[in-house]
């Protein structure tokens, strides 16, 4: 559920930021390559689980209060008379886009509102950025994690693992029901 709040959040926001921003959906916390790459794609977002803050039982329903993270850079971009302009006046439109973006969602799950939003400037006077501006938009979102359980590709996917062999290559064997033969298998 949490990998589909994270893809339905990077939908929405594909939907309604301007064309010319790149929306990534982030496998794990923002790191140097994560950050990096949007730079590279600059304007650009990237949107992240960054982890779970709680656990409530709601009408019945397991809700678990989801930690979200949205990385937004911008580089300074050259104008028409080859001036950089100032990367913090973009950074500050796209946030305050994101910020208006994410109002009152529950991205298409059941799910609550975003609470406790905050729009955090990552960079300062110590950090050499060349001019990038790095922002966090952060929030709690409270989702259904009922359904999870339920999912039918759930018992394939616990299946499916990476297992080091003996001489050290890690192999990936995905167990299948239904198969007579032995389980895939394929270095890595």
């Amino acid at each position: 559920m949490l990998d589909l709040l994270r893809t339905n959040i990077a939908a929405h926001l594909r939907a309604n930021l301007p064309d010319m921003v790149t929306v990534l959906e982030l496998d794990n916390t923002a790191d140097a390559a994560a950050l990096e790459r949007l730079s590279m794609a600059s304007p650009a977002v990237g949107v992240e689980i960054v982890g779970t803050d709680g656990l409530n039982v709601i009408g019945g329903s397991p809700y678990a209060t989801a930690s979200i993270g949205v990385s937004v850079v911008c580089t300074p971009q050259i104008d028409a008379d080859g001036v950089a302009k100032d990367a913090t006046q973009a950074a500050l439109a796209l946030v305050t886009m994101v910020l208006a973006h994410i109002a009152d969602q529950h991205f298409e799950m059941v799910s609550g509102r975003p609470e406790s939003v905050r729009a955090t400037n990552l960079t300062d006077g110590d950090i050499e950025t060349n001019g990038t501006a790095l922002w966090a938009v952060t929030w709690k979102h409270s989702i259904d994690v009922s359904n999870v359980i339920k999912r039918p590709d759930l018992p394939d996917f616990l299946r499916c693992f990476v297992r080091e062999q003996a001489d050290g290559k890690p192999t990936i064997e995905i167990h299948l029901p239904g198969t007579d033969t032995a389980p895939a298998s394929s270095e890595v």
